[in-house]
């Protein structure tokens, strides 16, 4: 799966948000862009899906807005 990691014994591991997001940081600091803090990708991904069609509805459960905020972003 994309964002995992093996061990030794060949065991899947999900990358954790925040070793993720430790990830990212470290390449965006080493070209001098700074930080992300992840609100960004969720952000990014609620918009993808909207784009696509699918029902705001939906989007809405998925990202676990509670309201209709969402719509500030796109």
């Amino acid at each position: 799966p994309l964002f995992s990691w093996h061990d030794s014994k060949g065991m899947v591991y999900p990358m954790l948000k925040m070793a993720a997001l430790g990830c990212i940081n470290s390449i965006l600091s080493s070209v001098g862009w700074g930080n992300s803090f992840g609100h960004s990708f969720h952000v990014r991904g609620e918009s993808f899906y909207l784009a696509k069609g699918v029902s705001p509805e939906i989007v809405c459960l998925h990202g676990h807005w509670c309201s209709l905020a969402y719509e500030v972003y796109i």
